[in-house]
């Protein structure tokens, strides 16, 4: 990284004043090229952060001022100044002549201040600049946080710093490593960044490159922001982050104009370590919360209103947010017998800047299939949580409504159902009653009869059989068939062994789905999260054994469609998989419906 940074105490040092005197000695023979007179405000940053020093410049241009008149800073404390400078320049023959007056300013509290504008006399007018409003923000990496590291030389050092000391998991986190200088630097290059296990990153391409000043220790210095990245910690624990090492070219200090003589020295500078506490997020969840942590907003919509049963709809919907986009699974839109919802697609994805933080946005297309013609109403939530507030957000879309009239092909469910043969009744001969019919009476009693003999005969092989109890008697067990668990997950271990995590998830979730429809008559028009609950519920099926097997399924999702690399929890999901649907084969097989 190539600039040139002049810390104001060094300017003063090194810039001789025999050159201005020249200058304007000769200026009679240029002031009749001079431009227009102008008198302006600037400022180093009209945003600053509280107990920081900044730099307010008045400048008069093309003329020579007298009685300058201070203005009221109004809540700034003013560190020095007015400090005087006077000088003249040449450009495409054109000469323009300056003098400005310079005040270093603290920001000794949080608020908006309006520094009034001074005034100038020049030319026998008095001239006034424009009022500068300045605001001082609270640092939320708190104070004193940068601080030279141990042994460093305290004129010149970086640091490392997070813009908060806390977060949760998935938060976007900004880091940066900032140079701190009371010297002049020619250029300053990263040689070495510190290992970010356990973190998603971005590096950031814009962010604010601008000089400010800042007081550390009574000291004043001038920072300049060097690196930044966006950081999302993956896990709840302590993280550490170490150090980074910058190499710089700085003036030498051997006192007045002299440093630019003996040109620039390099230094080698190192930051210390930093640590960030993450936290889990708070539970439960709500159940339309799909990992978004951040700030998120979303819209959908549909591309038509009225169908028939032959089309589809397509439902278009975009999510933009601050946090972790890996950690994001695609809002669920739940189906029904009347309508079937297909997975979503991503059709576009991207990440952007915005001077702050990083920002994604996704969209992802729904296809929805009617079965039956009528009105429908679609109005899906979307939650995140947002950790300003400590808490979960919902935000509701606005209400889908589509009319959907009969097709070409479509055809009723009860001319479905009515398809069955049925046949005709048979007519009875013309005969006597049945009850006056002789062969039933002889049929009655020659039934009897057998039925007597029987039990004459059992009694008898009991009295002469072996006394025996129940110890003696072994009765089998019966097991569901283990074909069926081995139909379903037999490919599982496969793809287990292999490492291939997402044909490992993949196969996974259709395996689940696949067993849920034919052992729990799941339909697949109704293959959602609180479908298979309600059908698991019917069944009678532990509550525990329920949350791990929608446990499970949610996990193999996100690891699909929210792009999570459990790669690491393979072994374990499959495990928690074989003994759970094994626990549940014995629950379906028992039949205990309500």
């Amino acid at each position: 990284m190539t600039f040139k940074l002049l810390f104001p105490g060094s300017l003063r040092q090194v810039i001789p004043v025999w050159p201005a005197l020249v200058l304007l000695l000769s200026a009679p023979t240029w002031l009749g090229a001079q431009g227009a007179v102008r008198f302006e405000a600037a400022t180093d940053s009209r945003e600053v952060v509280e107990g920081s020093i900044f730099e307010v410049t008045f400048s008069l241009k093309n003329a020579q001022g007298s009685r300058f008149v201070l203005p009221d800073f109004k809540g700034l404390k003013v560190v020095s100044g007015p400090s005087e400078m006077r000088g003249m320049s040449i450009v495409n023959g054109q000469s323009s002549s300056h003098q400005s007056w310079s005040f270093v300013l603290e920001a000794t509290r949080t608020g908006t201040f309006t520094i009034s504008p001074p005034s100038v006399t020049a030319n026998g007018k008095t001239l006034t600049s424009q009022p500068l409003v300045i605001q001082v923000v609270a640092s939320r990496a708190g104070k004193g946080t940068a601080t030279p590291p141990p042994g460093s030389d305290d004129q010149i050092f970086i640091s490392s710093e997070l813009d908060r000391e806390m977060a949760y998991t998935g938060q976007q986190v900004t880091w940066r490593v900032r140079l701190y200088t009371q010297l002049s630097v020619e250029g300053a290059d990263l040689i070495e960044l510190p290992g970010l296990e356990g973190f998603f990153s971005r590096e950031k391409r814009r962010f604010d490159t601008h000089v400010q000043y800042q007081t550390v220790r009574g000291k004043k210095y001038a920072v300049k922001t060097l690196h930044e990245e966006a950081l999302f910690p993956q896990e709840a624990k302590e993280y550490t982050i170490g150090t980074a090492k910058v190499r710089a070219a700085v003036e030498s200090s051997n006192g007045g104009g002299l440093g630019m003589l003996l040109g620039s020295r390099p230094v080698l500078l190192q930051t210390q370590a930093v640590r960030l506490k993450v936290k889990p997020l708070p539970t439960p969840a709500p159940s339309s919360f799909t990992g978004a942590v951040g700030k998120y907003e979303w819209t959908i919509s549909a591309d038509k209103t009225n169908l028939t049963t032959d089309d589809a709809l397509t439902l278009t919907i975009s999510v933009e947010g601050n946090g972790d986009a890996n950690r994001v699974a695609a809002p669920v839109i739940a189906g029904s017998d009347s309508l079937e919802v297909f997975e979503p697609k991503i059709t576009a994805e991207e990440w952007y800047e915005n001077m702050e933080q990083f920002v994604h946005s996704k969209t992802l297309e729904y296809v929805l299939l009617p079965k039956e013609p009528g009105s429908y109403t679609i109005q899906p939530s979307f939650s995140f949580f947002d950790p300003d507030s400590n808490r979960f957000v919902l935000r509701t879309a606005q209400k889908i409504e589509f009319q959907v009239t009969a097709g070409k092909n479509y055809q009723p469910r009860s001319a479905q159902s009515d398809t069955l043969f049925v046949p005709a009744p048979i007519e009875p001969a013309p005969s006597q009653a049945w009850f006056e019919s002789p062969v039933l009476w002889w049929s009655a009693g020659g039934l009897l009869v057998l039925v007597l003999l029987w039990l004459v005969f059992r009694k008898k092989r009991q009295k002469d059989a072996p006394a025996t109890t129940t110890e003696n008697i072994v009765q089998p067990m019966v097991f569901p068939a283990q074909k069926n668990f081995h139909e379903y997950f037999g490919a599982i271990p496969a793809l287990l062994r292999s490492g291939d995590s997402r044909a490992f998830y993949d196969t996974l979730l259709k395996s689940v789905q696949h067993y849920l429809t034919e052992n729990a008559q799941l339909p697949p028009s109704r293959m959602n999260i609180e479908a298979a609950r309600q059908r698991l519920q019917e069944y009678r099926t532990p509550e525990l054994l329920i949350n791990t097997v929608l446990e499970i399924w949610d996990i193999c999702e996100k690891s699909i469609y929210a792009g999570q690399d459990n790669t690491s929890a393979m072994g374990a999901v499959w495990n928690r998989a074989e003994l759970a649907f094994r626990e549940l084969d014995q629950v379906l097989r028992r039949g205990g419906k309500h």
